[in-house]
């Protein structure tokens, strides 16, 4: 008998993956390719959706080619994406990931326009949003906003292009700043403020939406199959990373994020977390650093690039040789701090404007400290949103760490000793697109209750007596860096 198979697809800021599931959610095969993104001046960011659509589609192929029974394919995306199309849905500008930040002067005029924009959507103003980012695209490039028939993320032009469906599901939408999250439908004030009608949105639909492919060239085989809108990216990794009330996931990939699952929107009195829709009742309450394995992209691309050639040659990876000099460095990097702000700060302060810097530098330090210490400064951010859900999940919370830093063992104790929490490692590294496939079966009543689901742990890194009290000295000196330089990055 013919083995029946879910596909999880997941877009991510850096590339698309495809992975098939059986239905023990054992992973069969997997596929992924990275796309670019064009950065030529500060705050600019900009991707081709061709290229992601291109991409994605050789993802399908490639996955789904040895298995016969494709039951369904659930999607993940990331959250914060915004294109502008034409009326046949041909785009009119690039594709505007969340690390473009041009916008950041607008949120002043958001924060006094809409007073309850974050009460309303659950998103901190902040330019990683589409809504701040329409304003940008209004009030800088008119000509253009008025040749713009419609505003849609990756997912959803995606979705179009292979369903002939334009539609969005609530928990990327609710990542836009366009969305009531209490409500569940656009936000009207926001939308009065932008000069735009619903018209201009896509159509809103749940998770769990069945869309039919139709022909696509090169995967004619999956034409009738059965996708799935799904959510963002982090709801479905921390679905993929459990449901029940004192599960935390975390998640370090390009960048990095904290979440929990609520019944209700939950909504900061500082507006320090963000709040996103998933399904009926249930959203994820989180908060999320720009710069996570961003931050040791920037070390080897701009200071290890003869040591990454040298690896290239002999075949080595270069993240794990990053690893290895890294631990010949002691915990707090021999007093080496590092604020990973290379794109601005997003929770807890939201501060577009926060930059990275390396303090206490001298002459004795080398390479091995500065690599440790993008580490330790990458989990000092990831700590200060931990501290903020202490009311929601308690002081002992059951960590659920996913995504590609799983595959750093330093890294993972570091978070162990500062969080001074075990850390318990997904053995499917990939939560966004297990989430994704969990959602499709879901969806065919392969699984009777999200919150039924729980994932399989691979291993536990606990903390270490000896360096937790070292880790909290470092994390009380990077806060007091971090207080230091706040009034000068904020003018």
């Amino acid at each position: 008998m013919e083995e029946e198979v879910f596909i999880g697809l997941d877009v991510g800021t850096a590339g698309v993956r495809a992975i098939a599931f059986n239905k023990n959610l054992k992973k069969l095969s997997f596929s992924y390719r990275e796309h670019r993104t064009l950065s030529r001046r500060e705050d600019e960011a900009e991707q081709d959706p061709e290229e992601i659509y291109s991409n994605l589609v050789l993802c399908l192929r490639d996955v789904s080619e040895n298995h016969r029974k494709i039951q369904g394919i659930g999607f993940s995306s990331v959250f914060h994406s915004l294109l502008g199309i034409d009326e046949k849905g041909n785009p009119l500008t690039p594709l505007y990931p969340f690390t473009d930040t041009r916008g950041k002067d607008k949120v002043k005029k958001i924060k006094e326009k809409i007073p309850d924009f974050y009460r309303k959507t659950g998103c901190p103003p902040h330019p990683i949003y589409p809504a701040i980012k329409i304003l940008w695209l209004k009030e800088e490039n008119a000509s253009l906003f008025k040749k713009i028939k419609k505003f849609v993320s990756i997912k959803s032009y995606i979705l179009n292009k292979l369903t002939k469906n334009l539609v969005e599901d609530t928990s990327v939408a609710s990542g836009s700043g366009l969305l009531n999250i209490h409500k569940l439908c656009w936000e009207e004030e926001i939308l009065d403020f932008l000069e735009l009608k619903k018209d201009n949105l896509p159509q809103l639909v749940e998770a769990t939406e069945k869309l039919t492919i139709k022909y696509v060239p090169g995967i004619e085989r999956l034409k009738g199959t059965p996708i799935y809108p799904g959510g963002g990216d982090g709801v479905l990794c921390h679905l993929a990373s459990g449901l029940k009330k004192n599960v935390v996931s975390s998640t370090v990939g390009s960048s990095g994020a904290i979440r929990t699952a609520t019944e209700k929107p939950f909504l900061h009195e500082k507006e320090s977390t963000w709040c996103y829709h998933f399904y009926k009742n249930l959203w994820i309450v989180g908060g999320a650093i720009n710069n996570g394995g961003i931050a040791l992209n920037w070390f080897k691309d701009k200071l290890y690039k003869e040591e990454e050639k040298k690896a290239g040659e002999k075949g080595e990876d270069i993240y794990k040789l990053m690893e290895e000099e890294a631990q010949k460095s002691p915990p707090g990097a021999r007093g080496l701090i590092f604020l990973p702000f290379l794109t601005g700060e997003r929770s807890p302060n939201w501060n577009p404007r926060m930059r990275g810097c390396l303090i206490g530098l001298s002459l004795h330090h080398e390479k091995k400290d500065i690599i440790r210490s993008i580490m330790e400064g990458v989990m000092c951010r990831m700590k200060a949103i931990m501290d903020i859900f202490k009311p929601l999940v308690g002081e002992t919370p059951f960590v659920v760490a996913s995504g590609g830093y799983t595959k750093n063992n330093l890294w993972l104790r570091i978070q162990a000793d500062l969080f001074n929490l075990p850390i318990n490692i997904m053995a499917e590294k990939e939560g966004a697109a297990m989430g994704a496939a969990i959602v499709a079966m879901f969806s065919q009543g392969k699984i009777k209750d999200f919150k039924e689901f729980e994932p399989e742990i691979e291993k536990s890194i606990l903390p270490c007596k000896e360096n937790v009290e070292k880790y909290r000295k470092v994390y009380e000196n990077h806060l007091k860096a971090y207080k230091c330089l706040e009034k000068y990055f904020s003018c």
